[in-house]
């Protein structure tokens, strides 16, 4: 199969995958909330009146859609346009920072409905159960980090004999190195910050902050491989598969981070009395 026309299935698996199914299978999620846990019944999970949150999930489902029309017709100029393959990896690239748009907006929206329930919640309830980053990940999963890391550093090391001219050299190592410190830094964060949700159970928190330490994990690796993979189809004069490793990278991001926002809540109690008979 030629490099570009394998570039164009990867990259229709990108526009359908990111922008139409896990959007909807984060409404999906959302919706089952909604329907399950129900503003009557849970008042404190809803601090906005309940015709928001149909508007908001109209909302992101329009953008996705506006996003996914928008990867078709740039799918179909790649097919049709003999230049367009100068520009696969540019256009894959930036095509996903569209796709963020709707995952942005609805995480903005989350945090502002954290701020107004902390606004309106007169309990404050703190765990004091110790959280460490060994209790909240496999083990394995930390050893495969590390071990991914020493062996893009091995191949870096050994790539440095071959002086290809395009080479970074160790500049690799630190722009690797530079990019774990702060996926290591955010997981730090999460797991030492203030609780954002007030009525939010200890082992839901502790349920959502493993989840979201494991993505940061998950994406270390993915983006070790990644780039070790990229330097290895330069090295081995097969720069026409780039695009589509990039393309399947994406990809790979979007499940990771997709899970945050399908995290189920065990514990609803919290939210069933009226804040305002507190």
């Amino acid at each position: 199969m030629p490099d570009h026309t394998l570039f164009l299935v990867v990259f229709l698996c990108q526009v359908l995958l990111v922008s139409l199914y896990l959007p909807w299978k984060i409404l999906a999620h959302i919706t089952h909330v909604l329907e399950t846990h129900p503003p009557a019944d849970y008042p404190r999970l809803y601090p906005r009146p309940v015709e928001h949150y149909a508007r908001s999930r109209r909302r992101f489902w329009m953008l996705s859609l506006t996003v996914l029309a928008v990867g078709l017709a740039l799918l179909a100029w790649l097919g049709v346009m003999p230049e367009s393959r100068d520009w696969a990896g540019p256009i894959a690239l930036v095509y996903f920072l569209l796709q963020l748009a709707p995952i942005g907006l609805l995480d903005w929206s989350q945090l502002r409905e954290a701020r107004l329930m902390r606004e309106r919640s007169a309990v404050r309830r703190a765990s004091l159960e110790r959280r460490r980053l060994r209790d909240l990940v496999p083990p394995g999963m930390l050893g495969a980090a590390l071990i991914t890391y020493a062996g893009f550093v091995l191949l870096i090391a050994w790539l440095r004999q071959f002086d290809y001219p395009w080479f970074g050299g160790w500049w690799n190592v630190v722009v690797i190195t530079i990019g774990n410190l702060i996926l290591c830094a955010i997981a730090v964060k999460q797991i030492n910050r203030p609780r954002r949700n007030p009525h939010e159970a200890p082992a839901d928190r502790k349920a959502r902050t493993r989840v979201l330490v494991t993505a940061m994990l998950l994406t270390s690796i993915a983006a070790t491989v990644f780039v070790s993979l990229h330097i290895g189809l330069a090295a081995f004069d097969q720069r026409g598969l780039q695009p589509a490793a990039q393309s399947v990278y994406f990809q790979l991001l979007a499940v990771i981070t997709s899970q945050i926002y399908l995290v189920r809540a065990a514990d609803y109690d919290a939210y069933r009395e009226d804040p305002a008979t507190v």
